[in-house]
């Protein structure tokens, strides 16, 4: 599956491509450019607009999460021989800076505003796991229970690509 969120814009701005295989061997073929082969034009697969389960799907980094969940049992295993709070607090920044740079370097995520909710995702999945924020006075755990949920279900509603 793309990771990128399929908008009818995207669909819209991929269609001169995907018509050109058919358009050259139309022109080859000394036809107007009205008139297609309908075979070979229906077995091309169309793109489709991602619905609601999708997106939510691609707005949240799960391989983040992962890494992050193995980090923070590595961090906390090792609480005798590390500042616990500032490690945690170091392993949250530099995967809330890595994860853009993955989801475009390796996932091919393009368009910056989907990265930029992934991003804002990861937060609140940390969040919600209590993680560096556990640390301060005000956190509460049932903050977490209650941001999750709204966060994940509203997001792909809100915002749709």
């Amino acid at each position: 599956m793309e990771r990128n969120v399929v908008t009818q814009r995207d669909i819209k701005q991929r269609m001169p491509a995907l018509a050109a295989p058919f358009l050259a061997q139309a022109s080859a073929l000394g036809l107007q450019k009205t008139q297609l082969d309908v075979e070979a034009a229906v077995a091309t697969p169309m793109p489709k607009e991602d619905d609601y389960k999708s997106r939510l799907l691609k707005y949240i980094p799960a391989e983040v999460v992962a890494v992050y969940l193995t980090l923070d049992g590595v961090v906390k295993a090792a609480a005798s021989q590390l500042p616990l709070k500032a490690t945690l607090w170091v392993v949250f920044c530099v995967l809330l800076i890595a994860t853009p740079l993955y989801l475009w370097r390796v996932a091919h995520v393009t368009k910056k505003p989907q990265l930029a909710v992934s991003t804002v995702s990861f937060a609140v999945w940390v969040f919600t796991l209590g993680g560096p924020f556990a640390g301060l006075g005000w956190y509460q755990p049932a903050y977490g229970a209650l941001l999750l949920p709204l966060y994940t279900f509203l997001i792909p509603i809100m915002y749709q690509g």
